[in-house]
């Protein structure tokens, strides 16, 4: 009897003991972190998990479309204006192309394409938002609405074009060289909610909300708040006025715009200054960010553990993408501004209520102990 009171006494004090150190920071965050080995999840934060999709429609898309068209998977290219292309022939006659799969987005997808001297894209129209960033080139892009008379819009190196909504369009290269260009779109989503190919590349329904064909629709610009402007198309956002965001960092500046009536993407610009810093942050959708000037690096780390983090170094053509939830931070060791442009889809998560913490208002130790020593390596280099 005395001898089972004994082991019921010790299994009672395990059971206290455990109980208070699952009310400790440190235990609790052990614990979490088992149960979502066991499970096979995500670690987000001390008590948030992400369960990667595996069987959602668009990954059951992907698994057809990897053996029919050019595809880069991962989380950065060194350079999009030289990285090999490959031939895409759905894609028009004599382009080529690289269907872009980073991360494990679900929410917005990239294709880098490039169109023959004098060629043109084939002819499309479909009911996701599409970003289009000409990397080199010129050229210009056809719009028509249909039954409607069609629209030409004029572009160069350095232009930001949108695509209204199930518009149909195409691409034409006009110079002495090949055109390229980036494309960011929200064809996963889309896909993901509809489940129908079909429905998207072959819907008849007009947004005449977004795209009325007036003749100065591509050159309308428009205050629209702080640091935004409602144009339908820009030029040479390389170059562009940019403004203050000190909430980023100090002498970080921005411009966003709002694009083609766009209800999904979001793109702008941010500049930070020679040997500074952007703030550690996350975006609550995924995110395509091109380096358009400036050398640094970007560092990003699920919360909680920079230990598993992704250095990314980059200069002028340089793409990559923070996975899901991921913070992320860009550090400019150079002697000139670095500018990026984003795409993002901020709105769909907004929209719908989803929001978290965004941004790290204290350094992170690790990431200015790594910072401060490619300042010297710099400065020692000089």
């Amino acid at each position: 009897m005395a001898k089972g009171l004994k082991i019921l006494a010790a299994l009672g004090a395990l059971v206290l003991v455990a109980v208070l150190l699952l009310h400790t920071g440190l235990a609790r965050r052990a614990f979490f972190g088992l149960f979502a080995y066991v499970k096979g999840v995500e670690v987000l934060g001390p008590t948030v998990v992400r369960e990667p999709p595996t069987d959602s429609p668009y990954e059951t898309w992907l698994k057809q479309a990897r053996l029919e068209v050019p595809m880069f998977e991962g989380l950065e290219i060194d350079d999009v204006a030289t990285i090999a292309l490959r031939p895409w022939p759905q894609m028009g006659e004599g382009v080529t192309g690289l269907y872009l799969r980073f991360a494990d987005y679900q929410i917005i997808d990239g294709r880098v394409l490039e169109i023959p001297t004098r060629g043109m894209t084939a002819s499309q129209r479909h009911v996701y938002e599409t970003g289009v960033y000409f990397i080199s080139g010129s050229g210009y892009t056809i719009m028509q609405q249909e039954g409607e008379q069609e629209q030409r819009v004029a572009w160069n190196q350095g232009d930001l074009l949108s695509v209204p909504l199930n518009v149909r369009h195409q691409h034409y290269s006009t110079g002495d060289q090949p055109a390229r260009m980036l494309m960011v779109t929200s064809f996963p989503f889309v896909l993901n909610v509809i489940r129908s190919e079909e429905f998207i590349t072959e819907n008849p329904f007009v947004f005449s909300d977004r795209y009325d064909g007036a003749p100065d629709y591509f050159r309308r610009t428009k205050s629209a708040g702080d640091r935004a402007v409602s144009a339908n198309f820009v030029e040479d956002i390389q170059s562009i006025d940019t403004h203050p965001y000190d909430y980023r960092g100090e002498g970080t500046e921005t411009m966003r715009w709002l694009m083609a009536g766009n209800s999904m993407l979001s793109l702008h610009v941010s500049e930070i200054p020679p040997k500074m810093f952007m703030k550690a942050h996350r975006h609550s959708s995924d995110a395509f960010i091109l380096l358009l000037s400036g050398e640094g690096f970007s560092v990003t780390w699920p919360e909680g553990a920079y230990h598993d983090r992704v250095r990314v170094d980059w200069k002028a053509g340089t793409l990559f993408v923070p996975p899901t939830y991921w913070y992320h931070q860009h550090l400019n060791t150079g002697s000139t501004p670095a500018r990026h442009l984003a795409i993002n889809a901020p709105a769909l998560v907004r929209n719908i209520g989803l929001r978290f913490s965004d941004q790290l208002e204290l350094d992170n130790e690790e990431v200015r102990a790594e910072w401060n020593r490619e300042l010297e390596k710099a400065a020692s280099e000089q």
